[in-house]
């Protein structure tokens, strides 16, 4: 028992009635005079409001952002719509204001949900949002600005409009990938019609005034569609949403594709400002700036790629696939580089004894798994600084940067302690040995001298009878 209470589940007919019901007040809207419309209109849109916060409570506490999110924007829309309804210029103004602060936390929800769940394939993501953001770009330029109608002469309800337009085409487009490189979920589907019959209902309105009983009615199935969303059962799935992890290669026709979504919106723009038409500064402004900042993004991510990849072939070439410490050639390297700095180190050369009958008798993967140990266990023997290096096959080389040979008694007696203690591989437990051959650096430069008084002492120590704990030393 953990002691968490179940989630609460939306029962079915509970969302059959919501959605009849939303169904039935939407129909009856054309049939309605003005002032019940307006009634009309309201009990759907609150109605959205008590289905997701009663959907909040089936989402677990960890995953809620969304929809706390959500939640809160239904209900600065629906506090929008009431000041609208009230009488003078004011009013209205203000109103315009709230919707838009409403419509953000709409897309503040749905850039959430996308970036929880989008890591695995958040480039092609971006790339779907650059080329949306842009066929967004082409239809406020082209559609809307040359057939906006009242009240949208005023720049306060072109700006809303304009955002609003703006950046549900790059949500819109961020969550079509999301479908394409996810298990489909019916949440996500909700979700993508609430915002797109949001977007279409904002056009209708803007540019068709014959219509706008038709824009309302769209703006309502919005307000149901996102309503069920907040009761869908399948809501919480978004959170655990495994996407397809893609390779991030830009080909030369995702590049072309790419530069004609950026180039797309000054072009056109450009075109009809030479064509003496109407233009709108606010999409060049506004639009570019989030174009160019998502193409940065992409940008940064690549080259964060790069570096990532440059540095695992750096490590790969420098580090033992097996035990991950420096291989030989950096061991060297790094030796080196400490005798031209200091002449003050110490070098170990640490052999196992019996290792290959351990692989004989267990196995090479049991070997392999000892060797891990062993490398783990000499790593705690010394300092960060210090090089712990697997030198090849069952050999370990330690060297401990800038010390004197006062602390050679120190380290021996880790080393022993540490490799004297039995290891457990599969169901059994080894006890290994080891030969330790110890050279202090007394002037010279050369790295590969300096190893070789190493190994000579380690030979020396092979020579020697084990101590009691299995493990010989031997220091020159």
């Amino acid at each position: 028992m953990t002691g968490r209470l179940p989630t609460p589940e939306i029962p079915g007919r509970a969302r059959h009635a919501y959605l009849i019901g939303s169904l039935i007040l939407i129909a009856l809207y054309p049939l309605l005079p003005v002032t019940w419309r307006h009634i009309d209109f309201l009990v759907v849109s609150i109605s959205a409001i008590a289905a997701v916060a009663v959907g909040l409570r089936a989402i677990p506490p960890s995953r809620r952002l969304p929809w706390t999110v959500l939640l809160a924007a239904l209900i600065v829309i629906n506090l929008g719509i009431v000041i609208g309804l009230l009488p003078g210029s004011a009013a209205f103004t203000t109103s315009t204001v709230v919707d838009a602060v409403g419509n953000a936390l709409v897309l503040a929800a749905a850039l959430t949900q996308v970036l929880r769940v989008g890591s695995g394939s958040l480039d092609s993501i971006i790339d779907t949002t650059i080329v949306a953001l842009a066929l967004g770009g082409l239809l406020w330029d082209v559609v809307l600005v040359p057939n906006l109608v009242d009240p949208y002469h005023l720049r306060a309800q072109q700006v809303n409009l304009f955002v609003v337009v703006i950046a549900l085409s790059g949500v819109l487009g961020a969550l079509a990938r999301l479908l394409l490189v996810a298990r489909p979920v019916r949440a996500l589907w909700l979700l993508m019609a609430a915002l797109g019959l949001g977007l279409v209902g904002n056009i209708v309105y803007a540019v068709a005034p014959l219509h706008r009983g038709a824009a309302s009615m769209t703006f309502m199935a919005a307000f149901v569609a996102l309503g069920l969303f907040g009761l869908e059962p399948s809501a919480p799935q978004i959170a655990r949403l495994q996407t397809v992890p893609q390779r991030d290669e830009l080909s030369v026709g995702r590049l072309v594709f790419l530069w004609i979504a950026v180039a797309a919106t000054p072009v056109v723009v450009g075109i009809r400002l030479l064509l003496g038409a109407d233009v709108d500064g606010l999409l060049l402004v506004v639009g570019g700036a989030a174009i160019a900042a998502l193409v940065m993004v992409r940008i940064g991510r690549l080259s964060a790629a790069r570096n990532r990849a440059e540095g695992a072939l750096r490590f790969e070439a420098s580090h033992d696939h097996l035990t991950g410490l420096p291989n030989r050639r950096e061991f060297l390297d790094q030796l080196s580089n400490e005798l031209t700095h200091t002449k003050q180190c110490v070098i170990f050369f640490c052999d196992l004894d019996d290792f290959k009958s351990v692989n004989d008798r267990l196995g090479h993967a049991a070997g392999d798994e000892l060797l891990v140990e062993v490398a783990r266990r000499l790593r705690s023997c010394v300092r960060h600084d210090d090089i712990v290096s697997r030198f090849g096959g069952d050999e370990f080389l330690i060297l401990l940067r800038d010390q004197a040979s006062s602390v050679v008694t120190t380290v021996c007696n880790r080393i022993a302690d540490a490799l004297s203690r039995p290891i457990l591989l599969r169901v059994e437990q080894v006890s290994i040995g080891a030969s330790v051959g110890v050279a202090i650096a007394t002037g010279e430069a050369d790295a590969d001298a300096l190893i070789r008084r190493a190994d000579h002492a380690m030979y020396e120590a092979k020579r020697d009878e084990p101590t009691t704990k299995g493990i010989r030393i031997v220091t020159i």
